[in-house]
């Protein structure tokens, strides 16, 4: 990269990202540079790809001296606007950039179908967390990074900025990614929420032992409101030992969910209730640790993983 390339890069740097020091600052958002075709012919598309060649050379060679924020200062922001033969995943291949990369910084829950909005692609591959979580899918990216993680930055935009994290390398996990590539007809049952026990084999808090766990683990304060995850009849209220005080709802194709340990039932039998819907609070009744709610799915009596099968955008109420 000659000199004049380097001024060039910096001066999109300094333009697009502020460091967190500097979010209370008098900088005026930049318009970002606008790709016009994805070929090398574009003078922006190639200069964009000498930016990610620059930027996956810095991750993949970092060590423990070079930190996240060492990285992000490298980072770079472009625009593009997909047509009609447009496919996402062909987008990401063409820009050499994780796909999760493209999906976290455009705040995408899924797999978007162009033509649509325009596109930031970013020039290192990485994970974008808002902590304004929005949809369902950031919720989950959020509550199951470490809040120290990455590096803060302000992305500034025409008329706005943009708060979030940015982790040089990151990708999504195994449930993050099944979630965005398979959104389903059911949502969180909880606003807020951290992940504290996916679902498959796992070793009991309670016995010590490995056992297969049927649901997930949603640690919240007590008393936090929970919703239904989707449209159904409430076909059982009970407590045992094992799940405290529980909710069971049926659902269209078969589907029940349960929602286990609550402190309080605020719905009744033989309930109509549509997703979103308060139906009790998070507790720590029957076999519990502390304050969470335990979610399961099941299709025809067999237990499903949740994370496959949640996905749907927030809706309103």
């Amino acid at each position: 990269m000659n000199s004049l390339l380097k001024i060039v890069v910096c001066l999109f740097a300094v333009l697009f990202f502020v460091p967190d020091r500097a979010v209370n600052g008098e900088e005026t958002p930049g318009t970002l540079p606008s790709i016009e075709s994805l070929n090398r012919r574009d003078v922006m598309f190639k200069q964009f790809s000498d930016d990610v060649a620059l930027g996956r050379q810095a991750v993949f060679s970092a060590t423990g001296l070079r930190v996240a924020e060492e990285i992000a200062r490298q980072l770079t922001l472009y625009s593009y606007t997909p047509d009609g033969e447009d496919d996402f995943f062909q987008i990401a291949a063409r820009c050499n950039i994780p796909y999760d990369a493209i999906a976290t910084l455009n705040r995408l829950s899924h797999i978007p179908v162009f033509p649509g909005a325009t596109l930031m692609l970013p020039s290192i591959p990485g994970i974008f967390i808002y902590e304004d979580a929005e949809s369902d899918l950031e919720k989950l990216i959020l509550s199951g990074r470490n809040a120290g993680a990455g590096t803060e930055m302000v992305i500034n935009l025409p008329g706005e900025k943009r708060r979030c994290r940015f982790i040089p390398g990151g990708s999504f996990t195994p449930n993050e990614r099944a979630f965005f590539l398979n959104p389903g007809f059911f949502r969180f049952p909880l606003q807020k929420f951290t992940l504290t026990s996916a679902f498959g084999q796992r070793i009991s808090p309670i016995s010590g032992r490995l056992s297969p766990h049927n649901g997930l683990d949603l640690a919240a304060p007590s008393g936090t409101e929970v919703y239904a995850a989707r449209d159904g009849t409430v076909i059982e209220t009970s407590e045992n030992s094992v799940y405290g005080k529980y909710i069971v709802i049926a659902h269209e194709g078969g589907w029940t969910s349960l929602y286990g340990h609550l402190s309080s039932i605020d719905t009744g039998l033989r309930t109509q209730v549509k997703a979103g819907i308060m139906i009790g609070r998070v507790g720590s009744t029957g076999l519990s640790t502390g304050p969470h709610l335990h979610f399961e799915l099941r299709q025809n009596g067999k237990a499903q993983d949740p994370g496959k099968l949640l996905g749907r955008e927030r809706q309103s109420r």
